[in-house]
């Protein structure tokens, strides 16, 4: 059988789980479409889904059309669950992205969008509610080509819209101007344009197939989801647009390729078992299997297949065996987001969001339910690594990482509903990181005046590559200590990098260990582990660091009579931005701003613009910080300060 697997992606309320819930009654999944507003709906599973009307966690469910296999990932549509979609892109065939013939193009559309075409993923656009009052098909497909890509071809042809008599009806691909959109990226058609010499409608569609499946072009539907109209057409050309994935057969099973899966969603249910959705890319997992599984760290296991589901019909049910290009559901809590079964494919889409620039304490309203909110935040963090749960043991606190308010009040709801205790947050700080200014060294050796300790330690630090976070190498012979002491170096290493000159993380670092001795048999591990943090520490401050904070990424379309008191308050908010570029009465403006000011742009805009702007964020990594850099509140021992360091060691150990 061909297998496809879709997404569903949207702006928050566009209507793509209502969609879902067409899809799923019109293929015979369900007797009846399920209801955001009624909370009946099959992939909003959570009590805390049907309650706010929102998609919060990514759910498959497959139902087959004209022969193929489809399974279908609802995605949410807040921007603050975009690990979420993350974690559904690294495994899609195609995509459809649901636009409101309402609202428009919105933040979210622009952000997915941008995204999709990054990954070159084929992409269906569905305009959504064209039933209803205010909706306008030519306004908002005009709205996409400007602001989403130029290259769209119409599948459909509107009829009433904006009244319950609203319909559609098929496209004819060369009265719709097909040719004219395609051949901008086809040399013989463009030929053929220019020569005035006709083409004929299969022609067109077989090109509008080759450049959707390229990324390249998009087909446009219209439709309404709540009422079922154009879900068919879309539905039809489902395999068209999709590459598929065929089950190949193999006539010995030497000639089977090597199995590649890929972890991309886990879940607890309501009697709290865990199981992960896993993309198979090649080969095939067969129930009693023994795999090879690595982590996302690259560390490599085995795991015994000992229980095997496959998605069909809207249902899990038991298999004995999942081919390539599908997806298994394997139980049991031994798999993680990110791991990969067999080895990894080329096709596991290498993309990634930066991690929650904000971090927040999360407080247990009773201190006798601290132990089981470590539970709940260990639990969770498992379904969403991004959260990246800390807990101090010494001070008790337990904090997280998120992208905004709204996932907050989703966890605390969460964790409410599921461990039954209630919970707060402390106010949101946006979490910076340090690098390397320079390069510095340092080294203390046994005998030395002030050297408390059996032990020779010298360290060089330098910059290193973006990206790269701590390396660490050697200078001196690995027999030079034993393994042991070796090992402690280089783990106080990196547990002291986690607080540098100002308190934050130091990462884009070389560290280099270029002193070493110990005096047989009375140094210790211990030794070098209270050494290193001093001579580290001293060798960060002679090449010194720069602080960088978190940046969002802004799209600005604004009306040039508003261009000036935007550019303004941009700087205001120490924002930095590229060369405007006219389009029409509006300007596009691209350029960055940081997480902590950004909410005060998004707040103000519409004031700013006189309700005609439109403002698109997303994560754009991290920019030095240009006035006075900020302090973290140091939890570790100090050994900036070697007095302290030593006297708080000494009472501590």
């Amino acid at each position: 059988m061909k297998i496809i697997n879709i997404g569903v992606l949207a702006h928050v309320d566009a209507g793509k789980t209502t969609l879902t819930e067409q899809i799923l009654y019109q293929t015979g999944v369900k007797e009846r479409a399920g209801s955001v507003d009624q909370g009946d709906t099959t992939t909003d599973s959570l009590e805390i889904e049907r309650r706010r009307g929102i998609t919060v966690k990514s759910a498959a469910v497959s139902f087959d059309v004209d022969g193929l296999k489809v399974n279908l990932i609802d995605t949410p549509g807040h921007a603050d669950f975009i690990s979420e979609v993350e974690h559904a892109l690294s495994v899609l065939d195609g995509v459809i992205l649901v636009i409101s013939a309402v609202e428009g193009v919105q933040a979210q559309t622009r952000v997915l969008m941008q995204t999709l075409k990054e990954l070159r993923i084929p992409t269906l656009l569905f305009m959504n509610k064209i039933d209803r009052r205010g909706a306008n098909y030519g306004q908002v497909r005009t709205r996409i080509q400007n602001l989403l890509d130029p290259h769209i071809c119409d599948m459909t042809v509107t009829e009433n819209e904006g009244s319950e008599n609203a319909g559609v009806r098929p496209a004819d691909p060369v009265s719709a101007g097909w040719l004219e959109t395609l051949a901008l990226q086809d040399d013989e058609l463009l030929r053929m344009y220019a020569e005035d010499i006709p083409v004929s409608a299969d022609r067109l569609y077989e090109e509008l197939i080759r450049q959707t499946r390229a990324g390249k072009a998009f087909p446009l539907f219209a439709g309404s989801a709540v009422k079922g109209i154009g879900v068919d057409r879309l539905l039809s050309r489902l395999g068209d647009f999709i590459p598929t994935n065929g089950s190949a057969v193999f006539s010995n099973a030497e000639d089977l390729p090597p199995l590649s899966g890929f972890v991309f969603k886990v879940i607890k249910d309501s009697s709290d078992e865990q199981a992960a959705y896993v993309r198979l890319f090649a080969g095939r997992l067969r129930l009693r299997d023994e795999v090879r599984v690595i982590s996302r760290a690259g560390h490599t296991r085995f795991l015994k297949v000992k229980q095997l589901y496959a998605l069909q019909a809207g249902k899990k049910t038991a298999a004995s065996c999942i081919e390539a290009g599908d997806i298994a559901v394997l139980p049991g809590g031994e798999l993680l987001i990110g791991d990969v079964l067999g080895f990894r494919s080329d096709r596991i889409k290498d993309f990634s969001f930066h991690k929650p620039p904000i971090q927040v304490q999360v407080l247990a309203d009773e201190k006798e339910h601290s132990a089981t909110l470590h539970q709940s935040l260990s639990r969770l963090t498992v379904e969403d690594p991004y959260l990246e749960y800390q807990h101090d043991q010494y001070a008790n606190e337990h904090t997280i990482r998120v992208f905004g308010r709204v996932q907050q009040e989703v966890l605390a709801e969460t964790i409410r509903e599921q461990y039954g205790i209630q919970v707060t947050f402390s106010p949101p700080k946006v979490l910076c990181i340090e690098k390397p200014a320079g390069v510095g060294e340092s080294a203390e050796m046994m005998g030395d005046p002030g050297n408390l300790f059996w032990a020779t330690v010298g360290f060089k630090v330098e910059p290193g590559t973006s990206g790269s976070g701590i390396t660490y190498s050697l200078a001196v012979e690995l027999g030079s200590l034993p393994l042991s002491f070796q090992k402690a170096i280089r783990e106080t290493v990196e547990e002291t990098l986690k607080e540098g000159l100002y308190g934050w993380p130091v990462t884009d670092i070389a560290v280099t260990l270029t002193h070493t001795g110990y005096a047989s048999p009375v140094s210790t591990a211990k030794d070098f582990r209270r050494l290193a943090p001093l001579v580290l520490m001293d060798a960060l401050s002679k090449a010194g660091t720069a602080v960088f904070e978190p940046v969002n990424a802004v799209h600005l379309v604004v009306p040039e009579t508003a261009l000036s008191k935007v550019i303004t308050r941009l700087a205001q908010l120490e924002g930095s931005f590229h060369e405007p570029e006219l389009q029409g009465t509006a300007v596009r403006l691209n350029g960055t701003i940081p997480v902590r000011t950004a909410d005060r742009l998004q707040t103000e805009l519409s004031s700013l613009t006189n309700g005609e702007g439109l403002l698109s964020m997303k994560p754009g990594g991290y920019a030095e910080v240009r006035s006075a850099y900020p302090e973290n509140e140091r939890r570790r021992l100090n050994p900036l300060n070697r007095g302290e360091y030593l006297l708080r060691l000494n009472k501590i150990l």
